[in-house]
């Protein structure tokens, strides 16, 4: 029922028909979804969700598990310039709607809402809302409360019409406000591939972080 309830804000949200142009973009390029994301824009809102507008070089990398859920890896350089990471997993409320997703790291014992609100044409690049909901007592309290604005690669995203529509959607679903108005999320070093660092720098806690030898070129 907690799904049910959470999907109907979802697509009370977004709009129906936008909502099943979404999961048709989705569908054909599934496998799209995963991989790396790198993190152009988020909000002043997303410092209470764990994240927020210090860090630079956001990545998130995607993978598929057994069970049909992804494996989520977000990694990026915090306001020291030390590279942190941590692991969680996203999941699909319903397989109808796969665009109205959770994701849950393991520092926390409830699932955050991921909704992709806005898929570019040629799926490079999406709109995540940050809702807050609690469906355990049917209480919606903001749905559009955070941003994230990902995208297949920074440099070819900004040099290209792609911001325009963005911030035109934004526009669209209320992305105005102090706290969740699109801030820019810049890049200092490089983060590498997760295969060549995670597991060697891994803690039990799932945190990796590396001081880079180099000054930071922000943008």
């Amino acid at each position: 029922m907690e799904d049910e309830f959470v999907i109907l804000q979802y697509v009370n949200f977004v709009g129906a028909a936008e909502v099943a142009d979404l999961v048709l973009r989705f569908t054909l390029n599934r496998n799209k979804f995963l991989g790396r994301w790198e993190q152009v824009l988020t909000s002043l809102s997303t410092n209470l969700l764990g994240s927020g507008i210090f860090y630079s070089s956001v990545t998130a990398d995607y993978s598929a598990l057994p069970d049909g859920n992804v494996k989520v890896v977000n990694t990026a350089y915090d306001g020291d310039f030390e590279l942190t990471s941590i692991e969680g997993s996203s999941r699909a409320r319903s397989s109808f709607v796969p665009t109205c997703r959770t994701v849950k790291f393991p520092n926390t014992s409830i699932e955050g809402n991921y909704w992709i609100i806005y898929a570019s044409k040629d799926f490079n690049t999406i709109i995540v809302s940050a809702p807050i909901i609690i469906p355990i007592i049917g209480l919606d309290i903001s749905d559009n409360f955070g941003l994230y604005v990902l995208t297949k690669d920074r440099e070819k995203y900004w040099n290209s019409d792609e911001p325009q529509n963005v911030f035109n959607a934004l526009k669209k679903y209320g992305f105005d406000k102090f706290y969740n108005k699109p801030v820019n999320s810049g890049k200092s070093f490089t983060i590498p591939p997760v295969n060549e660092w995670a597991a060697k720098n891994k803690k039990p806690n799932n945190q990796q972080k590396k001081k880079p030898n180099k000054k930071p070129n922000q943008k």
